[in-house]
């Protein structure tokens, strides 16, 4: 509902334009657009979407569909099957013949920059859009008063919500966290005060990720065979895994290649993302299949990314601040999960505001429901990520006895890997089983109690 004068009842700041951000715009324009006002501001000049590409499983595509974004989404990926590929294989590839392990769920597959554009013609936010727009801080110094956005070119803002969409070094994240740290203090809970300290920046993973996108069109005969054989996969290694899937209707390849390095501590010394090329990168798989090798080499201006993730936060929102997507959950790749998490995380959020339960002065109690639904689901993807990873690079489930010589040539006990296949297979069911839309009729239930 609006207000009585026609205005909207809550006035919305979203922080960060990326895919999560304009999701939750999307999902705000369908179930709110005559309640809320939402700005959207982002500290690029422009919008750019980082990164090769982007998977969609049954439960994001769920979402798709409900902001009637199947139709296009099935243009650009240059197919008509509105399950996605019917086979996702998984292989042990660190040998020169590969080892079929299980194919697994349904996917939709996307050039990451090709899926952005697509959102953002379709939520068509014209001046809500606000580019180059870092923030630095909010300050919220009631229940009741609007909250003010400090920005890095020394301009403000108000609004009455925050949402911080504004990713792994979410500055949404630190103002949050350094108010509860400050908070704990005063009550002289150092111990506690130092831990919600840490929450703020993220952490180094021990892994870096190598990716790009090989065009189809500069592929050997070879490769173009093993392309339409063998993808797409999932590669995993002793160390190491790589993810390999065409995009934009076979014109390209992605291609993920992640190393781990045993022992590394928690903090990367150099830069989080640089510039690389094929050849220092086929070093770091010697010894693996040469043909996934082979399109490694292929690949167009590739890219080296310290994979770092958020801690497990105890909440997602302050008084009427709230995080989604990387800011409140940055996970390994491993499940391709991190797009779609950001994406639920939206639609539920979206669901709340729009509720006409839900007001200005019983907005904390709102946002308490989405946190209660979002964080432990949510987490419980980032711990899967993780422990996924260890899975794909032959770290847990008895791999971690076997050399990475031994594994190369093939001297491990066979049981093992059944043994990986049963796990992985475990670990990724509820990508097919589970459902965001069943979710969202729980939340709705629980906010009708706020008016009650």
């Amino acid at each position: 509902m609006s207000s009585s004068n026609g205005e909207p009842k809550l006035r919305i700041a979203i922080i960060g334009g990326g895919m999560g951000g304009l999701v939750l715009g999307l999902c705000l324009k369908k179930y709110a657009a005559d309640t809320v006002h939402f700005d959207i501001y982002e500290s690029a000049a422009e919008l750019t979407e980082v990164g090769a590409g982007v998977g969609m499983s049954s439960r994001i595509w769920s979402i798709m569909r409900e902001l009637d974004l199947e139709e296009e989404l099935l243009t650009i990926t240059g197919t008509r099957d509105r399950n996605g590929f019917p086979d996702f294989w998984l292989r042990k590839g660190d040998e020169k013949q590969p080892v079929d392990l299980l194919h697994f769920a349904q996917v939709h597959t996307f050039q990451r920059s090709i899926l952005q554009q697509l959102l953002a013609k379709q939520l068509d936010a014209g001046d809500s859009i606000h580019f180059s727009k870092r923030l630095i801080s909010y300050s919220e110094v009631s229940p009741t008063d609007p909250i003010t956005l400090n920005f890095k070119d020394g301009t403000t803002a108000t609004c009455d919500l925050v949402i911080g969409s504004d990713g792994i070094r979410s500055a949404v994240r630190r103002t949050m966290f350094s108010g509860l740290a400050d908070e704990a203090e005063s009550r002289g809970q150092r111990e506690e005060a130092e831990k919600l300290r840490n929450m703020i920046d993220p952490i180094w993973s021990g892994e870096v990720a190598y990716r790009g996108l090989a065009p189809a069109n500069t592929l050997s005969e070879e490769l173009s065979a093993y392309v339409l054989a063998a993808l797409p996969q999932i590669l995993c290694g002793k160390n190491g895994n790589m993810v390999i899937y065409p995009v934009s209707g076979g014109k390209l390849i992605t291609v993920l290649a992640t190393k781990y390095t045993p022992g590394a501590g928690m903090v990367y010394d150099g830069l989080w993302s640089e510039p690389t090329t094929g050849e220092a990168v086929v070093k770091e798989f010697e010894g693996w299949d040469p043909r996934a090798l082979g399109l490694i080499k292929a690949v167009q201006e590739p890219f080296a990314w310290a994979l770092h993730a958020v801690r497990e936060l105890p909440t997602y929102v302050k008084g009427r601040a709230a995080l989604v997507g990387d800011a409140a959950h940055a996970m390994l790749p491993h499940q391709g999960a991190g797009v779609g998490q950001a994406f639920e995380d939206g639609y539920i959020l979206a669901t709340v505001l729009a509720h006409p339960s839900v007001t200005l002065a019983n907005l904390p109690a709102a946002l308490a429901v989405y946190d209660d639904v979002r964080r432990p689901f949510s987490q419980g993807v980032r711990k899967g990520s993780q422990r996924n990873g260890m899975n794909y690079q032959l770290r847990r489930m008895g791999w971690e006895n076997v050399s990475a010589e031994d594994s190369r040539v093939g001297r491990y006990p066979r049981e093992l890997l059944r043994v990986l296949g049963e796990e992985v297979g475990k670990q990724i069911e509820w990508l097919r089983s589970t459902s965001i839309l069943g979710e969202r009729e729980g939340v709705v239930e629980r906010l009708a109690a706020l008016s009650a």
